[in-house]
């Protein structure tokens, strides 16, 4: 496991850890993976690209790993990738994002060793703005929108895709603009949103600098005059940060622990029994993303009754696990988890779900970030 235990995405970090952790448990209960136990190595990245593919190194060479999971920022991720191609080691990259799962240099093929357990932009931007125009906003469709994003790919390319996708249903552009996301004074660029009188501020700033934006945002009074929602911004982890500056807010999510199955009920249990001190706060997207992404692999290398690469590889295709966030199926054409997309509305520092938008599919490779 790759995670950012420190830096920028420590908060995803932490819980990162925990969720693969707790599938290293109930494997073992299990009887661990072909009769063998599991152990599971976490490094931290650092929340840095060279420290990730460092530790990404050191797994394989020192710790002779048959599986990587991770990481934080998606330039992380890219670094990573290049280290587990060559050595031909499965990497899983658990977190939501923008689709990595194609060839270095050519957009259009897949990379055998690589798979995304997180849902891209594509499998949820179109659903959740129209959601947003029909029930939300008093301009409907014809409301105005200003995008801001951390200064870095995953921002970038979702506010991008966001921008097109809005701009055909009928929505304008009252802004878009990027920041550094080490950025500890917001309110310039508050004071320019609020100048732009737009309808919607769509936020894709993950990480602390998501909880400074919106703490100093509230602060301002930014929410009194439009509605304020986003990507990654607004992950359980991150609403806990935020405090009060995120009550009320509308966002679509892949997980919450208050979903109402065996499966996740099973989950929460037993990550509070094995972190009583801990409650599932911070962190339940990003836990039971890594936990989720350990079962599938679990299973792949089950039913492929070896750990080696190719045989897992042939496994995973069209490979389907009912986990705490519902079905997933892993698409054997770009590698991408099909997954269940919820609309979610924070009361409490809690999710609570207002729709269950269904299974989503990333098309293609639209989008891949080519490293």
């Amino acid at each position: 496991m790759l995670a950012p235990i420190t830096g920028v995405m420590a908060v995803h970090g932490e819980s990162m850890q925990m969720g693969v952790r707790v599938a290293e448990k109930v494997l073992n209960d299990q009887g661990g993976i072909l009769g063998r136990p599991v152990r599971v190595v976490v490094l931290d990245t650092q929340s840095d690209p060279a420290t990730a593919a460092q530790r990404a190194g050191e797994l394989i060479e020192k710790n002779k790993v048959v599986l990587l999971l991770g990481t934080g920022l998606s330039s992380e991720t890219l670094a990573v990738i290049p280290i587990s191609t060559r050595a031909h080691v499965p990497f899983i990259y658990s977190m939501d994002g923008e689709d990595k799962t194609c060839v270095a240099g050519d957009a259009d093929k897949v990379a055998e060793d690589v798979w995304g357990a997180g849902f891209t932009e594509r499998m949820i931007v179109g659903p959740f703005l129209q959601y947003l125009g029909a029930h939300v906003l008093r301009n409907g469709l014809h409301s105005s929108i200003y995008f801001l994003g951390g200064d870095y790919v995953y921002p970038r390319v979702t506010n991008q895709f966001a921008r097109a996708t809005a701009e055909k249903m009928g929505f304008s552009t009252a802004g878009e603009e990027y920041v550094d996301i080490g950025t500890a004074d917001y309110s310039p660029v508050i004071r320019r949103i609020m100048r732009s009188k737009a309808d919607l501020l769509l936020v894709t700033n993950p990480g602390s600098a998501a909880a400074t934006f919106m703490r100093q945002a509230k602060q301002l009074g930014l929410d009194r005059s439009l509605a304020i929602s986003g990507f990654a911004t607004f992950a359980q982890e991150a609403v806990g940060e935020m405090g009060s500056a995120s009550e009320g807010v509308i966002y679509a999510n892949r997980y919450t622990d208050l979903l109402q199955s065996p499966v996740n009920e099973a989950f929460v249990a037993t990550f509070r029994a094995m972190y009583p001190g801990k409650p599932l706060l911070p962190g339940p997207t990003v836990a039971a993303g890594a936990y989720g992404a350990m079962l599938v692999a679990a299973k792949a290398f089950a039913a492929a009754h070896s750990t080696g690469s190719e045989a897992f590889g042939k496994a995973m295709a069209g490979l389907s696990l009912e986990l705490p966030q519902g079905t997933v199926e892993v698409d054997p054409a770009n590698h991408v988890f099909h997954q269940h997309m919820y609309l979610l509305q924070v009361k409490d520092q809690k999710y609570h779900v207002l729709a269950d938008l269904g299974s989503q599919s990333h098309p293609d490779f639209e989008g891949c970030s080519v490293h």
